[in-house]
């Protein structure tokens, strides 16, 4: 079952109340660690929450701003795949930044990233290794491609063990992840071993039409949403670590 925080909404037990049993609830928990971070799937913050408690969760991957008791439940319902699971993003290549100069942005955070794709009875999935300092989780991740932008994305948990008895002889793409708030959105910017020029930006959307601006510190190369030469899964076979 997925662990969700919720922090900052003040009838926030009356809205998680209609997803009994899709997800357990944690409210206004305080955040001190990475284990503490990571062992939440999703954080959903209220934005006039003060920046030392965004920051404090700013390395969960799925930490969402909402303004109200109503963005908070379509978040809610986006994550949980109310009425289905979509991953609608888009994708940009960017000059590579300073990374002391991202170290210095107030509402940003990082994390290093091992995955590599794999297939078996089920179809073809990836495995991911998240996190930092000896803290990490690892999630199994299904796609079903529906356009460029969009997909239907089935997440789980693994343990450590499955993570690597899937790896094994497969090609191991690593990367670090800037995580960074501009604008109220959540912004991944990965920055790749192999890459001494160039890196990539996404965003998660919850519509095709969903309006943001990019941070303006960041140099746009251009946008790569439909380039299929910059997908992750095609990096791996080529810059990859056979395994």
């Amino acid at each position: 079952m997925e662990k969700i925080a919720v922090i900052g909404f003040e009838n926030a037990g009356k809205i998680v109340k209609k997803y009994g049993g899709r997800a357990e609830f944690d409210i206004d928990v305080p955040c001190r660690t990475n284990a503490q971070n990571y062992a939440y799937s999703a954080v959903f913050i209220q934005s006039n929450q003060s920046r030392s408690v965004i920051k404090s969760w700013l390395g969960n991957e799925h930490l969402r701003l909402a303004a109200d008791e109503s963005a908070l439940a379509a978040e809610i319902d986006f994550f949980l795949g109310i009425p289905e699971p979509l991953e609608i993003e888009r994708k940009f290549l960017i000059e590579k930044p300073d990374e002391e100069m991202l170290l210095r942005y107030e509402l940003c955070d990082f994390a290093d990233i091992a995955q590599a794709y794999a297939e078996n009875d089920g179809g073809r999935f990836r495995v991911r290794k998240r996190g930092r300092d000896g803290d990490f989780v690892y999630i199994k991740t299904k796609k079903i491609k529906l356009s460029e932008m969009k997909r239907i994305e089935h997440e789980t948990r693994i343990t450590q063990a499955q993570y690597t008895e899937s790896i094994k002889g497969q090609k191991v793409l690593y990367k670090r992840r800037y995580l960074l708030l501009y604008g109220e959105k959540c912004f991944e910017l990965d920055i790749f071993p192999f890459w001494q020029d160039k890196a990539l930006l996404e965003i998660e959307l919850k519509a095709e039409t969903e309006s943001f601006a990019l941070p303006p510190f960041l140099k746009v190369i251009k946008e790569v949403t439909q380039d299929k030469a910059y997908r992750n899964s095609v990096l791996a076979k080529i810059y990859g670590i056979k395994h």
